[in-house]
């Protein structure tokens, strides 16, 4: 009996969704009578949540997906949910999808957390950061995903002047007329003849567009980015072609940067890789008693008081690829983070420093991550700070977006794109509003109920690592660094020619953003 009842709760379900997709369209096929009784059929495999459900959009003249009817029937404030989203469709619909659900009215922004002060300085601000993992892994987180990175961004393309009046359903184009749309790219093929045909995606349905590439202009396009496009239809009206630059994510205009009141410097390292066979321990130990004073080297950029920024990867960690253990001086990797601690509670307490995880590091691989365990944390003194990854920091004013970098290996595919310019791969990003813009490539993403990822605001700094590749540079008025590592070549770089840039630092002067590079290969 019991097995006998497990079937049927599998069945209903899957009786209700499969009937459903054609109901409304078989029931105008029948007469009174016959309608009358197929409605009775009908309705007795469904719960009582779920008729609810019909019968509130039927008043309405909506017809819903059955995901939608699935989950609303199982969500604590389903109705309510579905009222807030009909009442805010400014167009008349006919069905209604999953995709069409607005969660939450307003979103707020997450509140600053504002650090120990342990110097006469300011304090560490966390500005904006993961909290939680609110990752199920359900389908509908996947679907709150998307639909926060798309009404982010799509709002963002829709600030540059030639996309404010785009029209918001690509299922209602002019034939006749210039279509202006903005939609998340689901599918891109290139052909000999230099045209790249891209579908694009937004909440009303899908529209394939055609692309030519201009002699001054790469398209690099990327999947699941977001953007613009202005062009004709096809005569058959199932092609927009496409007679303008495509437009991204907005920028803004050229802004001066937020400046500290008085001259704090911030100094940014990244990838130490403590506990592989090819750390540079020399090097390290002897930017550690430059910290404290003890080198006679560019003392006017120790940040003293200050802040130190590590951006991932602070040790190599175990099982980060294949056979690493052999590459390994630290075989244990809470016995590498003992390490790690030894060596930086050695700074002098006055050097504010933050170390947020990369992919290296003791926490989940998808991203966002969160920051590194307590079992960690409790070895190190109070002016620490760990953070997730990626985080927004406000140092002494000065808007610092940290991010470790696993992304990177999604861009090297785009034209003109390597590992030895991290420079170019970070204007990519930023062009993007997106800190890991494709989905289910070389970067894990969780599927959280929110886009942690966003760009929600062009920073004044901008700091990556992991591809151990130095790089400084000014693009828009954001300052970008990557610093480099504190590992010497690996036998994997040596296999694939490649040759890091290791034991640098980059000293910002907050307030006047003068930069200094200092390298401890002495």
């Amino acid at each position: 009996m019991r097995g006998v009842q497990q079937k049927k709760i599998l069945f209903i379900p899957f009786f209700s969704v499969c009937f459903l997709l054609k109901y409304n369209r078989f029931r105008y096929t029948l007469n009174f009578y016959q309608k009358g009784l197929f409605d009775t059929l009908f309705l007795y495999f469904l719960s009582v949540k779920e008729k609810e459900v019909i019968a509130w959009l039927s008043e309405r003249k909506l017809m819903p997906s059955p995901e939608l009817v699935s989950h609303i029937s199982n969500h604590p404030d389903g109705l309510i949910l579905l009222e807030r989203t009909v009442t805010s469709l400014t167009e008349p619909k006919l069905f209604l999808g999953i995709s069409d659900l607005i969660e939450e009215e307003n979103v707020e922004a997450p509140k600053p957390i504002e650090r120990k002060k342990v110097a006469e300085i300011p304090p560490v601000i966390i500005e904006r950061q993961i909290q939680k993992s609110m990752s199920d892994g359900k389908l509908e987180s996947y679907v709150s995903l998307f639909n926060d990175r798309f009404n982010n961004l799509s709002k963002l393309v829709r600030r540059d002047p030639s996309m404010r009046d785009a029209i918001r359903d690509t299922s209602n184009l002019s034939p006749d007329e210039e279509n202006k749309i903005i939609g998340m790219i689901a599918d891109i093929q290139t052909f000999n003849n230099g045209r790249t045909r891209v579908t694009l995606e937004d909440k009303s349905g899908r529209i394939n567009v055609m692309l030519q590439e201009s002699s001054d202009e790469n398209l690099n396009l990327l999947m699941d980015e977001v953007i613009g496009v202005s062009g004709k239809l096809s005569r058959q009206g199932n092609v927009l072609f496409v007679n303008s630059p495509i437009i991204r994510p907005h920028l803004g205009r050229y802004r001066e940067v937020s400046r500290a009141e008085e001259p704090h410097i911030a100094l940014f390292i990244s990838d130490v890789h403590l506990g592989s066979g090819t750390f540079q321990e020399r090097e390290w130990d002897k930017f550690i008693s430059w910290l404290n004073g003890d080198v006679d080297y560019h003392k006017e950029w120790i940040p003293n008081p200050g802040y130190l920024i590590i951006a991932g990867d602070a040790v190599d960690g175990i099982d980060s690829y294949p056979g690493q253990e052999a590459d390994l001086s630290i075989t244990d990797v809470w016995e590498q983070y003992a390490e790690l601690s030894k060596s930086v509670n050695r700074i002098p307490n006055e050097i504010q420093t933050v170390i947020m995880p990369g992919n290296h590091d003791a926490v989940r691989l998808m991203e966002p991550q969160l920051p590194l365990p307590d079992k960690v944390v409790k070895n190190f003194g109070d002016n620490l700070t760990f953070t997730a990854n990626p985080v927004l920091l406000d140092l002494a004013g000065v808007k610092t977006m940290c991010y470790h970098g696993k992304s990177l290996d999604d861009l090297v595919s785009l034209r003109d794109l390597s590992y030895d310019n991290p420079m170019g791969m970070m204007k990519e990003l930023l062009k993007r509003r997106h800190l890991a813009p494709i989905y289910g490539a070389k970067t894990p993403l969780a599927p959280e109920k929110q886009d942690y990822l966003l760009i929600h605001d062009i920073p004044d700094i901008f700091v990556t690592g992991h591809v151990h590749s130095f790089g400084v540079e000014k693009y828009n008025g954001v300052l970008m660094i990557n610093p480099g590592t504190w590992q010497s070549q690996t036998d994997y770089q040596k296999m694939m020619g490649f040759q890091p840039d290791p034991c640098r630092a980059v000293a910002v002067n907050l307030q006047t953003f003068e930069t200094q590079v200092l390298d401890f290969n002495f």
